[in-house]
């Protein structure tokens, strides 16, 4: 895939900044988180867009130390969940979506985190719900125990493309049930009214970071149904292309939506490469890169 000259550009200057910027001293830690420039969401970026490789080591080393040492490693649904000393008060508390982002980027870097930080994989294996997603929100683990497409997508493709060796009993529970989740929901759908959830999940949107679309709800299904050589959902995922098809041109996937809409619910800073590669409109080489997977598989399983 070509890389225009001012992509190039921008691809450096997110570079620069993560060689050069402070953000990842224990002083500058929700810096570090900033929406949505901070120094975590230069690094999903390059993840998202295979350059993940060109992240500065001395990057990804001061990111490892940031967990270590800065995170609490339990997920806070009750009072007994919570840090008790001063000093494990002052570190951050992650959410499931946050953590599999953070693991997805240092795991495809390179990094052996189930050696290194052992207890991120056992984190998100951990919360599942019955109806086989995860949820954000702690109370849907003391209440209503129903789950969020938004918090459920990260830690299964965490586990699904970040395990380089056969799945586990438990690993591959959990991503079974994490397919069934989503084909209940029809990737969009309420399981109980059958209404979609959230029309704004059918415009895909680049970089995604933890945001959803209907395309990365499908691209899991498929490789799911490969990598685990489980038979391929194919009416879901026809009916998923269908309602696809408004962003698809003869050249792919057009992007529909920024995650940093600054009318929406999650407006804020920005950074140059964010900016250039999701221009509402433009046809995303990364998106259509992960349609053409889909579309691939569908058919060679006798989809339409």
């Amino acid at each position: 895939m070509e890389t225009t000259q001012t992509l190039r550009l921008e691809i450096e200057k997110s570079i620069q900044f993560l060689e050069y910027a402070p953000h990842f001293t224990m002083d500058h830690g929700e810096c570090t988180r900033r929406k949505w420039d901070g120094a975590w969401w230069h690094m999903a970026a390059l993840y998202e867009m295979g350059e993940v490789r060109r992240i500065p080591q001395s990057s990804i080393e001061r990111a490892k130390y940031l967990l270590k040492t800065q995170v609490w490693p339990t997920f806070i649904i009750s009072e007994d969940d919570g840090p008790s000393s001063e000093r494990d008060k002052l570190k951050m508390d992650c959410c499931h979506c946050e953590l599999a982002v953070f693991y997805m980027i240092l795991t495809a870097y390179g990094c052996d985190l189930d050696k290194e930080l052992p207890w991120i994989r056992e984190w998100l294996l951990k919360h599942q719900l019955p109806d086989g997603g995860l949820n954000c929100d702690p109370e849907a683990y003391t209440h209503s125990r129903k789950s969020s497409i938004v918090s459920t997508l990260p830690p299964l493709e965490a586990i699904l493309l970040h395990t380089n060796r056969e799945f586990t009993v438990q690993e591959a529970v959990f991503l079974d049930e994490g397919a069934r989740y989503l084909i209940e929901h029809r990737l969009v759908c309420s399981k109980q009214k059958g209404d979609i959830i959230d029309v704004e999940w059918l415009k895909p949107c680049f970089p995604r970071f933890f945001e959803y679309d209907i395309l990365r709800g499908m691209f899991f299904l498929a490789e799911w149904s490969e990598r685990r050589n489980k038979p391929l959902p194919l009416e879901v995922l026809n009916e998923g292309m269908k309602r696809l098809s408004t962003s698809l041109t003869a050249e792919g996937v057009r992007i529909g939506r920024q995650i940093f809409d600054p009318q929406g619910p999650w407006g804020g800073h920005t950074f140059s490469l964010l900016v250039e590669t999701s221009n509402i409109g433009a046809v995303s080489p990364y998106l259509t890169r992960q349609w053409n997977r889909v579309f691939e598989l569908a058919h060679m399983d006798g989809g339409e």
